[in-house]
């Protein structure tokens, strides 16, 4: 009887100190986790964030929820009262919820804001003058709240930002070419290419002939409202059919294309595709050869010509744009902001 009773009080025993063992995981287990914030409250992708509170520790998934995104978790960071984990890199951008989820299945969210630094396409033109405007097209550019020219102190005026599209202003610049540093809420992005300063260059035609510069066209040659790259002129050339006409710019001195890198300009073409021959005339040294380059129907195209290997050694005091034909028809082509850059 003794042994019984001895039997049952030591398997009572086990009992009790099994069934509060039981007890303390299962609610250790069903702790509920709280939040106190999450900070910062926005944030682009990659961003680090740090979420404070309690019932943390045992944190093994976290899903943005615009498209449930997961997120890396790191077991070494997270303590009882604070979690640290990066907006992941392909997070959808936008308002949502990052939901979480604990070693016993319980969810929690607290609600983040994915922003996006700007993405840059192009922009248009690639070229500016003092107080004038260039067109940025890219995505994310709705929050841009400052554009910065590369390697100097200098900031363009944002005359407008929507989604896809920023209009800015440019300044006045000692420098020759210029990347942008594009600013919004979510950090920067530089464009890859630059875009040149024409303040820093030797122009034939702008908004109209350059200060030096004489029309010698022998094509019908004038300026016009009718298109712009920029501004509100281009230059209109008429080339009379069969006439093998040119459009044609006349210098007071030398003009030494080595000391120049490249000539650059626009051009819409005509009804059809044509074939243009650029070349120096008024030659005092060195041979000139022609460039023929093809300008296509009606739209606006660029063109850059290096001096290397087209006008190396030519002094002259004209640069031509002599037409091929045109066969049977006359062909308005317009140009604009044709120049040559140091």
């Amino acid at each position: 009887m003794k042994f019984y009773k001895m039997i049952t009080a030591r398997t009572l025993s086990i009992l009790i100190v099994s069934g509060l063992l039981v007890t303390s995981c299962k609610k250790d287990s069903l702790t509920v986790p709280k939040t106190n914030a999450i900070t910062p409250a926005e944030g682009a992708g990659n961003t680090v964030l740090t979420l404070t509170g309690s019932g943390l520790a045992n944190i093994r998934s976290i899903v943005f929820d615009l498209g449930n995104v997961a997120a890396g978790v790191n077991p070494t960071l997270n303590t009882d009262n604070a979690l640290i984990f990066r907006v992941p890199a392909g997070a959808n951008v936008g308002d949502q919820h990052i939901v979480l989820t604990n070693a016993a299945g319980y969810q929690f969210s607290v609600p983040f804001t994915v922003l996006a630094v700007p993405s840059i396409t192009s922009a248009f033109p690639q070229e500016w003058e003092a107080g004038s405007n260039v067109t940025i097209n890219g995505n994310y550019l709705e929050a841009v709240d400052a554009v910065s020219l590369e390697g100097t102190s200098l900031t363009a005026t944002v005359v407008s930002a929507e989604a896809t599209k920023l209009v800015i202003t440019m300044p006045a610049a000692d420098v020759k070419t210029a990347k942008l540093i594009i600013h919004n809420n979510a950090g920067s992005t530089t464009t890859s290419f630059a875009l040149t300063n024409m303040d820093k260059t030797f122009k034939f035609f702008t908004e109209d002939f350059a200060s030096g510069i004489q029309n010698w066209s022998w094509c019908a040659a004038s300026g016009s409202t009718n298109y712009a790259v920029a501004g509100t002129h281009s230059l209109q050339a008429v080339y009379g059919a069969d006439g093998w006409q040119g459009l044609s710019f006349h210098y007071d001195f030398d003009i030494v294309f080595n000391n120049y890198q490249a000539l650059s300009f626009w051009a819409k073409g005509g009804t059809q595709d044509n074939d243009v021959d650029v070349k120096p005339d008024g030659v005092s040294s060195g041979t000139a050869v022609a460039k023929t380059i093809t300008i296509p129907a009606g739209v606006w195209t660029h063109f850059t010509i290096p001096v290397s290997g087209n006008f190396d050694g030519v002094t002259g005091t004209r640069l031509n744009f002599q037409i091929h034909g045109p066969t049977g028809i006359t062909e308005t082509i317009y140009f604009d902001d044709i120049y040559m850059t140091q």
